[in-house]
């Protein structure tokens, strides 16, 4: 069960650097519809940042718990 947890846990929160990420890009999107560059502007980028972020929690939680063990 232990083993279970400490794989699911990054696993989750990853998700949910990835879901945060993709709102706020959306959401940014959405709300300046009608203003130029609204694709390329601080808020989807930091959007893009979650995303890539969340994307690679695990990877990094499994790394740094090997490393220690």
């Amino acid at each position: 069960m232990n083993s279970f947890t400490s794989v699911i846990i990054p696993h989750l929160i990853g998700l949910f650097f990835i879901v945060l990420g993709w709102y706020i890009s959306i959401l940014n999107v959405g709300l300046a519809r009608f203003q130029t560059n609204v694709l390329f502007s601080r808020w989807t980028l930091i959007g893009l940042i979650l995303i890539v972020l969340g994307a690679y929690i695990p990877n990094a939680w499994g790394l740094i718990r090997r490393k220690k063990s």
